[in-house]
């Protein structure tokens, strides 16, 4: 049998979580460019079932990896909610919510940044089978195999390293339904006045999430990328019918798009399903020296958004392997701690929180709530956002913030 091939990194996974770990680990530490393989399924440029919405946290990511965004983009300065107890504006006096990409340009323009890094991506190629046993992490491929130090499960929602380390739990995977609809710029709100648009009224028919209408370019041409998320599909699989219930609120959420047409023709391949893992604090995200980041690991069960969460797991994850490779052994551990104590853990157990009241049997009275303050409106904005890093202050001081905002009129910058 071939040898394996040895490096002190494998990633499982050529995306935004397997890519900014090997980015992050290189700037930490120059002398491992050459060390690290990513192996992707695919090949890039890949085409990825995703909304592209990049959040300004993801945006101060890039800049800290000094890269720039050199793919067609759309920025987002506008946006609102329909909820089941009226409309709710998300706008932050012009600011930038949301860059618009496709994934898969951003993906490949990833890979290019990781390979000038020093980085080996081995594209087309299937991880087959994981195992460990000191010192080190074999991973078998269709291709091949490789040996290394530390292996990082960075595959996705259906990731083959979760499932063969850490179980197949599939309780946390939720879903999504999308597609793309050709528009004219000049008569579509979300072109003329670069907004974007959620829909949290399908809550109240019970999806446990949400429709979306976001503006983007496809070739250049601006089209809609309209989706709906459910948070908790499985739920009602029993029942049958799941797509055309999805499909059913989707339509209702935007009635003046031709979604129903598509529905009626039975144009299936318009319509792109894929999974969504969420983050749930009872995981675990390390197992002796394999560790899971982004959609592996879970990300936002709000809002299913994961490109943040692979960023931000991708710098931890990175801080804790140069560790253990300096010889801290306890290091791993801490990475899975941080996805449960650190800012980006506590962030998404607050998430996970929100999730479970605004799509629970009260829902109503926490959009309520939502919609009290504007000012309070405008932190949880910038909070979510992680805009200049809110995202990362201390629950107590955001909490009084919030409170001399709402209560005595402060700005809330």
């Amino acid at each position: 049998m071939e040898s394996s091939r040895k490096f002190d990194v494998v990633i499982a996974g050529a995306g935004p979580a397997g890519l900014a770990t090997a980015l992050f680990l290189v700037k930490n530490r120059p002398g491992l460019a050459g060390r690290i393989v990513a192996i992707e399924k695919s090949a890039h440029p890949r085409f990825k079932v995703c909304a592209g919405g990049l959040i300004p946290k993801t945006m101060l990511a890039l800049d800290e990896l000094g890269i720039r965004l050199g793919v067609p983009a759309v920025e987002v300065i506008r946006g609102e909610a329909a909820t089941p107890v009226g409309g709710v504006d998300l706008s932050r006096g012009g600011d930038v919510l949301a860059t618009v990409i496709r994934r898969d340009r951003f993906d490949a323009m990833l890979a290019r940044a990781a390979r000038e890094a020093g980085v080996e991506i081995v594209q087309r190629d299937r991880v087959l089978d994981v195992s460990q046993d000191a010192p080190n992490v074999r991973v078998t491929t269709e291709q091949g195999s490789y040996e290394a130090q530390v292996l990082v499960g960075a595959d996705g929602s259906g990731s083959r390293v979760r499932r063969a380390v850490f179980g197949a739990r599939k309780e946390t995977i939720g879903r999504a339904l999308m597609t793309d609809i050709a528009v004219d710029p000049e008569r579509t709100p979300e072109f003329t006045e670069k907004r974007y648009r959620f829909d949290f009224r399908c809550v109240s028919g019970g999806i446990s999430g949400y429709s979306w209408s976001f503006p983007c370019l496809i070739r250049g041409a601006p089209h809609l990328n309209v989706g709906i998320y459910d948070q908790r599909p499985r739920e009602f699989a029993e029942h049958g019918g799941e797509q055309s219930r999805m499909i059913a609120e989707l339509v209702a959420a935007f009635p003046e798009l031709p979604l129903d047409g598509l529905k009626r023709r039975a144009t299936t391949t318009r319509w792109h399903s894929f999974p969504i893992r969420w983050f749930d604090a009872a995981d675990s995200y390390a197992s002796g020296r394999i560790i899971l980041a982004g959609d592996a690991a879970g990300v936002d069960p709000l809002m299913g958004e994961g490109i943040s969460c692979a960023f931000e797991h991708g710098k931890v994850a990175a801080d804790a392997i140069c560790k253990f490779l300096d010889g801290d052994g306890g290091a791993l551990q801490s990475y899975d701690r941080a996805l449960h104590e650190a800012a980006v853990g506590k962030k998404l157990d607050k998430l996970a929180f929100a999730a479970r009241h605004f799509y629970g049997p009260r829902h109503k009275l926490f959009f309520r709530l939502a919609r009290v303050s504007r000012r309070a409106r405008e932190i949880g904005v910038d909070w979510y956002n992680g805009a200049r890093h809110l995202d990362e202050v201390p629950t107590r001081r955001l909490i009084a913030r919030w409170a001399r905002a709402v209560l005595l009129g402060e700005p809330v910058r």
